[in-house]
């Protein structure tokens, strides 16, 4: 006799094994039915563009799939107790479908082929495995499920309908999963009468042995034993037929553990900071997303992924400062919309008239406005949603097609059209910075190592040009030959792009890249992790192809070369703050921390949990730099995490940040006892004891 339980003990075969997989047939065959047609669905967007070659998408999907994917990374490092949570539920669900697939194969290769599956002579131990690692663990991640959603309650768990059925559907494969087990036990294992008595077999399955006890201790005969459990066998059974059908009618949560890998594997190639371009403009007959047709079959894709978790909404600023964006509810609209329009457009296919109501009316137009295309939605969805790529072409559209914008915001376009940069209201000029610092411009002498990307802020704000003149000494300081463009520098058309004016955008950068090739340019550093990003993730959508460094990751190779010592002590405290287009957006979180440690003197501090990947916006990004905000600012939640820090300075990257947070400082009242410094400045300072870059003319 083989070790173990009788196969099929108490319910029979074939004709129930018969049953069992004909009506598993049916299920998976309405799966399959229900993705072909969500597929149909997806196939009404535009192709995807950006989808890139396969070898290198299966490597980063595989890396991806070992951290995020299957040890929970992104819940573990980001949110404990959900993480462990779903940890113990995944691999839980993991573990107990490999125990029924592996019963299943020793049954069958038993009885239909009189075969002895491999795992056959250790289904004793490994009994310890499915009891412990499968339905222990599982049993572990729905408790802490149930105690998250019905005591701790966080406000952003509003699935109120749903997760009752998929708790319950869990709850009772796992409870009747052990009953079963149990009752089994107890009238074989536990029963000396039985051919199977051995109740040392029965301790490898400790949960079982547990049950069996109880329904021993509470006097149930064998009969009763072997009645009740055929009664919740075939209870398991219809709980797993009413699974599947519910998850092939619904297409819920339950199917995310299938879509949320898709969408990871099909997510694009494109570099993390950088927006799908557009087409050829003169050849399209619409610009922007109107209608679901209008996005690509990866943005519908998204819809169908999206879990309703609200990590996304956790982590936005504009959602916490109390504006209308949530992009949890973004997304959600987005996909009851697609139900709502998927039925026509299969219907009636490319005859189908526009929708009455465009798609962004429901959104609304100050849900789109809200964003500041900072990431953190992004970097905290678990199903690898791109939020921003659909944001972006709903903007496209109010923009290019029924120019709907804010009104500071057509100022600010109006100015990068007619002058070459945002600052409307500014009297200065590209030259007026580097006054009296002995700078040479490309057309003065082109034969340089770098070329220094000012950028419109830092040469146009008058707070933003110290960081100008503080880069310039920097370079001086360690004998670094370096030009700058002068006045033939212009907007990246960052703002414009993020804004939803791909036309303007298009028009500034083939300038910008026709400059930089007609130079020859190979090397460029910024200070703006905006113009950082857009020329070098951006730049080479359409032929520009540099070398891009921000001054951050430049001037720290300076300091371990040893090309500039800081010498002279500054004795502060400092907390970082993480500009969005440097950290989330490209990865660069080491290097201005590494040069804060270099100065003397200086203590450096994090903001708690919203620091790097989990950094929180400063309110200027995606064009909100340009336009007026009401309520509570962005700007002002994250001057408090400084403040919360006890840090006396606040540092700085970023030429966007620096004004944001100095008006945070102010609104605070603290500007007499705490300071916003860029790591340009203090670098400066304690490199050259004793001595500042002088201050540029007024004016």
């Amino acid at each position: 006799m083989l070790p173990g339980r009788e196969d099929f003990w108490n319910i029979g075969f074939p004709l129930v094994g018969i049953f069992v997989y004909v009506v598993l047939a049916i299920a998976q065959i309405s799966i399959a039915y229900g993705f072909y047609q969500r597929y149909r669905v997806w196939r009404l967007g535009k192709p995807m563009p950006d989808l890139g070659s396969w070898r290198p998408r299966i490597g980063r999907f595989v890396s991806l799939a070992a951290t995020d994917i299957l040890m929970h990374r992104r819940f573990l490092k980001k949110d404990l107790y959900p993480g462990i949570m779903h940890f113990c539920l995944f691999w839980g669900a993991v573990i107990l479908l490999i125990a029924t697939s592996v019963s299943a194969l020793e049954d069958n290769f038993k009885e239909l082929l009189g075969w002895k599956f491999i795992t056959r002579d250790y289904r004793v131990e490994m009994a310890l495995i499915w009891d412990i690692g499968g339905g222990l663990l599982a049993s572990i991640g729905v408790s802490m499920a149930l105690y998250r959603r019905y005591v701790i309650k966080p406000p952003r768990l509003n699935t109120l309908f749903e997760d009752p059925v998929i708790l319950g559907v869990i709850v009772s494969l796992i409870l009747t999963g052990f009953i079963i087990e149990g009752l089994r036990i107890g009238a074989t294992e536990l029963n000396p009468q039985s051919d199977f008595y051995s109740v040392s077999d029965a301790l490898w399955s400790p949960v079982g042995y547990i049950f069996a006890k109880i329904f021993s201790g509470i006097g149930m005969s064998v009969g009763a034993m072997e009645g009740t459990h055929k009664l919740m066998w075939w209870s398991h059974a219809a709980i797993v037929a009413f699974a599947f059908a519910y998850a092939a009618t619904t297409f819920d949560k339950m199917t995310h553990m299938v879509i949320g890998p898709i969408n990871a594997l099909l997510s694009s190639d494109r570099p993390k900071g950088a927006l799908r371009s557009m087409p050829d403009l003169e050849t399209l007959d619409s610009f922007g997303a109107r209608d679901i047709k209008d996005f690509t079959w990866k943005q519908l894709l998204d819809f169908d992924a999206c879990t309703n978790c609200g990590r996304c909404q956790d982590q936005c600023p504009a959602y916490a400062s109390g504006k209308p964006l949530s992009p949890r509810k973004l997304i959600q609209d987005l996909a009851n919309f697609t139900e709502q329009r998927a039925p026509v457009l299969l219907k009636m296919g490319p005859n189908a008239p526009d929708p009455d109501i465009p798609m962004v009316e429901h959104v609304s137009e100050e849900v789109l406005w809200s964003c500041t295309t900072c990431r953190a939605c992004m970097e905290a969805c678990p199903v690898f949603i791109e939020h921003i790529d659909s944001i972006v072409d709903m903007r496209r559209y109010l923009v290019m097609e029924e120019a709907r914008l804010p009104e500071t915001a057509v100022n600010a376009l109006a100015s990068m059209e007619s002058r070459g940069h945002p600052w409307r209201g500014t009297t200065a000029n590209r030259t007026d910075w580097y006054q009296g610092l002995d700078v040479k411009t490309m057309a003065e002498d082109r034969d340089v190592d770098v070329l220094f990307w000012v950028g419109c802020t830092p040469a146009l704000e008058e707070r933003s040009q110290k960081m100008a003149r503080a880069m310039a000494s920097v370079l001086k300081l360690a004998g670094v030959n370096f030009a700058i463009l002068g006045m033939e520098e212009s907007c990246t058309g960052d703002p414009a792009r993020r804004l939803g004016n791909e036309y303007l955008y298009l028009t500034l950068a083939e300038q910008n890249i026709q400059t930089l090739n007609g130079y020859g340019v190979k090397k460029i550093v910024t200070i703006c992790p905006h113009c950082f990003n857009n020329i070098k993730n951006e730049y080479p959508q359409l032929g520009g192809n540099f070398e891009v460094l921000h001054y951050t990751q430049f001037v720290n190779e300076l300091i371990k070369d040893g090309k500039i010592k800081p010498l002279k002590t500054i004795d502060t405290t400092l907390a970082y703050h993480d500009s969005c287009y440097l950290g989330r957006h490209n990865g660069v979180y080491d290097e201005p921390r590494e040069i804060a440690k270099a100065i003397p003197g200086i203590k450096l501090v994090e903001m708690g949990d919203k620091c790097r990947e989990r950094g929180f916006c400063c309110g200027a990004g995606g064009g909100r730099m340009w336009m007026d905000e009401t309520g509570t600012r962005v700007s002002d939640i994250r001057t408090q995490h400084f403040l919360d820090t006890g840090a006396d300075t606040l540092g700085v990257s970023c030429p966007f940040c620096i004004q944001q947070l100095e008006a945070g400082i102010q609104t605070k009242g603290v500007q007499d006892t705490r300071q916003v410094k860029d790591l340009l400045e203090l670098l400066v300072e304690s490199a050259t004891p004793g001595e500042s870059p002088p201050n540029p003319p007024s004016g």
